[in-house]
């Protein structure tokens, strides 16, 4: 009999990352989709703009953390670098200063997901991206 092979750690961090910027991107959408960049405040379609990361994507600690993340436009997101003073001022109005001083303090933690942490995560997502369509 053959075993079932288990998806790469690559490919549950793929699949991830796409579960978690669509629910970014998406939660704060309006019922026709429209959603305000967080930095620059101009409103677009949610299919249009970027999960932005305040705290870069490479710092795996807080790479899936709500608290970090938010609609960004590509022009902000991209050409801009992410505009982090301005992210900044948007978590601490809109989240408080414990919140951004959690973020920064957890960017260099060392953390290891595993397999069943990443489908977990993968399926909380989901879950909460069911809810936004009910």
């Amino acid at each position: 009999m053959k075993r079932k092979k288990l998806p790469t750690l690559s490919s549950l961090e793929k699949k991830l990352d796409k579960v978690f910027s669509e629910y970014i991107r998406r939660k704060d959408a309006d019922e026709d989709g429209t959603v305000a960049c967080v930095t620059c405040g101009k409103l677009f379609h949610w299919k249009e703009v970027h999960c932005g990361h305040f705290v870069k994507r490479q710092h795996r600690a807080v790479r899936w953390d709500v608290d970090n993340a938010g609609p960004q436009c590509v022009r902000d997101n991209l050409h801009m670098g992410g505009r982090q003073d301005d992210f900044a001022i948007h978590i601490l109005a809109s989240k408080g200063r414990f919140t951004l001083d959690r973020l920064m303090a957890a960017k260099y933690k060392p953390v290891k997901f595993t397999r069943a942490k990443k489908k977990k995560l993968i399926e909380d997502f989901k879950e909460k991206l069911e809810g936004l369509n009910a």
